[in-house]
Order: structure tokens, then sequence, then C-alpha cells
């Protein structure tokens, strides 16, 4: 009797730790992504509300260069040659790219393959490894896009984007013609 004992104990002790496991690893795999909202991005950065109006991609001009991406909530008359400073009440979105803004997806994080967003709220940078941009459509005026990109419990944007396609010219950027 005490043998039949000993071994249901040492199987339910078994099956105890394999259930363990097992609901361990459930809980600590990687979280899901909202989908993208369809409406114009927008969200909380540093708890404020904020809505895109305005954005720029400027093309490198040199080959070494990236793309770098700067976006606003006040509607600029000229995207290319505005100037784009953040501050608490109109925090700025920011991201760079190396592979020429490629079509498709790419996951926030650190790390080759991984990109970051940088929410500037005139004071501070908060780098978001949080979320996921992807690249519609990349033509010689503009490109266009989705992002969700979260930091903290204070920032978080979901939604659309069209920026203008900037190329430097004679020390001045304009929307691009080639």
């Amino acid at each position: 009797m005490k043998n039949t004992f000993f071994w249901l104990a040492l199987i339910g002790f078994a099956a105890l730790i394999i259930v363990a496991c097992s609901k361990s690893d459930e809980e600590t795999s990687s979280t899901s992504l909202p989908d993208y909202e369809t409406t114009t991005l927008s969200g909380t950065i540093v708890n404020t509300s904020w809505t895109f109006e305005t954005g720029r991609a400027t093309v490198p001009y040199t080959s070494t260069g990236s793309y770098s991406v700067s976006m606003i909530n006040d509607n600029l008359s000229d995207a290319c040659s505005s100037t784009y400073s953040g501050t608490s009440s109109n925090p700025k979105v920011s991201f760079s790219s190396s592979d020429n803004l490629t079509v498709g997806e790419t996951e926030l994080g650190w790390g080759t393959g991984y990109g970051t967003v940088t929410f500037y709220d005139g004071d501070t940078n908060y780098i978001s490894t949080t979320g996921k941009i992807s690249i519609d459509t990349h033509t010689t005026t503009a490109v266009t896009g989705k992002m969700y990109a979260k930091f903290g419990s204070h920032s978080e944007i979901n939604g659309t984007f069209s920026l203008s396609r900037c190329c430097y010219d004679n020390s001045t950027y304009s929307v691009c013609s080639e």
C-alpha cells in the first residue's frame, strides 16, 4: 500500500510540474500587438492628446544616410521646409530607416531588423520599442503607411499617415520631383 501511495504521489507531482511549466510558457510568450486603426494616426503622447496633421520623410543625400521621418499635430503649409520642434503641447513623433522605407512591416524593438519610434515632448525623448510600422506605398512624392507605437502608460498612438517625401536641394528640403 505504501508503494502504491508513493507512485501515485510521484505521478501527481510530475503532472503538477508539467502543467505549471506549460502555463508559465503561455504567460511569458510575447503578447500580440493590436491591429492598426483605419483612422488618422492619433492617441496620447506623454499624457497629451495627439493627432497627426503634417509629416515628412527626408531622403538621404548621401549613400550612407537614412530616411528620417518627422510627424507633428500641427497643420504646416510646407511639410518639407518647415521646422519640426516638439513641445509639451505639440509633441513630435519621429523614426528613421536605412532601408529606403521599403514597403512592408517592421516590428519595433532593439537589434537588427527592428526599428524604434521616438516621442519628443520638447524636453525628453521617449524611445518606443513596443509596436510596429507598415509602409504601404512609397512614391516619388509621398510615403503612406500605418503605425502602432506605445511607451509606458503615457504614450500610445495608432492609425494611418501620409508623408511628403522631401529631397535635399541647395541647402533646403522640398517635395521630391525625381
